[in-house]
């Protein structure tokens, strides 16, 4: 067995986790924190089809030609759509299970079991979605 391979198999993480099963914890964060899951695509983008056929809402492609430069780049957007998985205990307006709109360039990677879960502060978070008639629940 080379050193690699041992390594590999000798992991302190696989040793702390052995035997852990994967419903043993909750993820909670700290003071006004907010444990996200972001959306691989918008659910409330509004897609419209004009009558001449046009589709408009729909972004047409991930690589756009940049105005400054005129090279081609990636079409990043700066908002996101997350799902609210947790909520730390001094969180006034959010509450789990929401969904919110949030700058995605604050976001903190939360490295539990690939879930691909991201923290941010509460007073970053744009504005939550919520049914019409509960916006004060």
């Amino acid at each position: 067995m080379d050193y690699l391979d041992k390594l590999m198999s000798d992991t302190i993480i696989e040793k702390q986790l052995d035997g852990i099963k994967e419903g043993e914890f909750d993820i909670i964060p700290c003071n006004v924190g907010v444990i996200v899951k972001p959306y691989d695509e918008n659910p409330y983008r509004k897609i419209e089809k004009t009558e001449s056929g046009l589709i408009i809402g729909v972004q047409s492609s991930q690589k756009v030609r940049s105005n400054d430069s005129g090279e081609i780049e990636e079409n990043d957007e700066y908002v996101a759509c997350a799902k609210v998985i947790a909520v730390g205990p001094f969180c006034k307006n959010v509450k789990v299970g929401e969904d919110v709109f949030l700058i995605k360039h604050i976001l903190k990677p939360v490295p539990f079991r690939k879930q691909n879960l991201w923290e941010v502060d509460e007073q970053n978070i744009l504005c939550r979605i919520v049914p019409k008639g509960t916006q004060n629940d």
